[in-house]
């Protein structure tokens, strides 16, 4: 197709048919810490970034605290958009505490004003660009909610009522998700944030507290045109991924014991989403290590559908020239 440019949502569509392509598709997302704690601003931001940038997807990337905050977590909010938001406090300390953790009415609360920024999203992006909503694991949800890794390391291994509270988030969730299929989403983002590595967690442990409850949300989100599974940090538990209802798989390559995409192919069926090291490349170095990222990616991948963007969100302060790097790397 050389020479002839393509729509953004037909570029993805073409991608997905593994037909040929004008240039790879490429994306990328990145917290506005300040801008997240109303509907109508987080609209604004990832729309501004959408405007600035031309990406072929958009991420939507709200405030991590949303999923707990209906359940009790309470946190201090940043004065400008590079500062995270604090922990104030958790609100599961002690294995009762997972009793109190009930299905949620996702239409109100922090659940229904994630809602709203999504429909403002889509109204202003009236068809022209496929965007999708963010959405946490059960497990790391369950994590957030007591505010500590190693505090929930703990309660994880003592087991007490947690499956209670995990299917309480899930049933959350699964209505949560619907509501973002009614509203016109091409699918969700679905994150394992730190409960996706063996750094945290074991296998058998993520098969029993991670995998069924993940396959709820999932199958709530099936008639998506496309959700995305993305699996972070390093020695994450990508394999495990392999058969999940999904169409895009997300990691970064670059961190140590993670599969590159040359091993990945012959793993998975899923279209990959990544290439470039967000902790790296995009951060510190010069922009022609971007450029050369995308065609080691490129090569790995070897014909394998494949979106070029940051392995997780970028941090706030890489460098606009870096950003740019990445949307031009894979040409206009």
């Amino acid at each position: 197709m050389s020479g002839i440019a393509i729509s953004h949502i037909e570029r993805m569509e073409r991608l997905l048919r593994s037909e040929e392509l004008d240039r790879p598709p490429v994306s990328a997302w990145r917290h506005f810490y300040g801008q997240e704690w109303s509907a109508e601003n987080l609209a604004s931001a990832m729309l501004n970034f959408q405007r600035e940038y031309d990406w072929d997807f958009m991420k939507i990337n709200p405030r991590a605290a949303y999923y707990v905050e209906d359940w009790g977590c309470r946190f201090g909010r940043p004065a400008d958009d590079r500062t995270k938001p604090s922990l104030i406090s958790g609100a599961v300390a002690v294995p009762d505490d997972w009793l109190k953790i009930k299905e949620l009415d996702i239409l109100s609360g922090a659940f229904g004003e994630q809602l709203r920024a999504v429909k403002l999203i889509g109204d202003s992006l009236n068809g022209t660009l496929d965007y999708v909503q963010t959405v946490f694991s059960p497990l790391s949800i369950a994590a957030d909610l007591v505010g500590s890794d190693e505090l929930f390391g703990r309660l994880l291994e003592e087991r007490t009522n947690l499956e209670v509270a995990l299917e309480a988030i899930s049933r959350t969730l699964v209505r949560y998700v619907k509501e973002l299929l009614r509203l016109g989403v091409s699918g969700i983002f679905f994150a394992t944030t730190e409960w996706g590595t063996r750094d945290r967690i074991s296998e058998e442990e993520y098969l029993e507290f991670g995998r069924p409850f993940d396959l709820l949300v999932l199958e709530a989100a099936a008639a998506a045109k496309f959700n995305i599974v993305h699996v972070c940090k390093q020695n994450n538990l990508l394999p495990m991924f392999k058969d999940y209802p999904c169409r895009f798989l997300s990691w970064n390559k670059h961190e140590p014991g993670n599969l590159d995409f040359a091993q990945a192919k012959y793993i998975f069926s899923q279209a990959f989403i990544g290439g470039i090291d967000q902790n790296g490349a995009l951060l510190n170095s010069d922009p022609a290590e971007i450029d050369r990222q995308y065609r080691r990616a490129s090569l790995e991948a070897e014909g394998h559908p494949l979106v070029i963007a940051p392995g997780c969100a970028m941090k706030v302060f890489t460098p606009s020239e870096n950003i740019r790097a990445l949307r031009d790397c894979v040409g206009d």
